[in-house]
């Protein structure tokens, strides 16, 4: 039997990648309506250019990598850069939370202090929010009947969640490590200490 988690505003993106110090998942909260209004436009033409090749496949592989850059192009273009740098962007990474496999296990920092301490690279911080800003400009821009087939193929293929549990709920559902794994992944890394 499969299931399908049908799209809506409430439901936040999970976004798994590897990165030096191991796995991480970045649980992300969508922005706010009055958020999207304000940057309408901006996410408009993020979605525009996500669905101007007539490949589903496209937008599935290449469209999800390139939301960032897209959208920063765009608004530097428009010499809007700064106002959404520090309202969408911000924004959205204060929403965002990563879990980590730290000396206590699964372990959280909010995603600006996960990017300061060096958990998310530069290439891992710019991945995570062009799939952030993807997830937004579909969910907010596009038709509900066509945001859920092409976020089912992108979840399947990027190794996405959507899921309506909070953060804290989502990271006690994370499986449980073992002593081994723990001090194999802190090991063989430099995770750094939460405080």
């Amino acid at each position: 039997m499969t299931s399908k988690i049908l799209i809506n505003k409430r439901l936040n993106l999970v976004v798994s990648t590897e990165v030096s110090i191991g796995p991480i998942r970045i649980h992300s909260v969508p922005v706010s309506r009055d958020v999207f209004e304000t940057f309408y436009e901006e996410l408009g033409e993020v979605f525009t250019k996500s669905f101007g090749e007539s490949s589903s496949a496209h937008m599935a592989l290449s469209a999800p990598q390139l939301a960032y850059a897209a959208l920063k192009k765009s608004a530097r273009a428009k010499g809007t850069w700064d106002t959404v740098k520090s309202g969408l962007i911000n924004e959205i990474v204060r929403l965002s939370n990563v879990a980590f496999i730290g000396n206590k296990g699964w372990e959280s920092l909010p995603m600006d202090i996960a990017v300061k301490r060096g958990i998310l690279d530069e290439d891992a911080e710019s991945e995570v929010l062009s799939a952030l800003i993807f997830f937004t400009a579909i969910t907010f821009v596009s038709p509900k009947s066509m945001a859920q087939g092409f976020l089912d193929m992108a979840s399947a293929l990027r190794s996405w969640e959507l899921t309506s549990s909070n953060f804290t709920e989502f990271k006690n559902g994370l499986p449980t490590l073992t002593e081994e794994e723990i001090l194999v992944t802190t090991t063989s890394s430099r995770v750094p200490s939460v405080t």
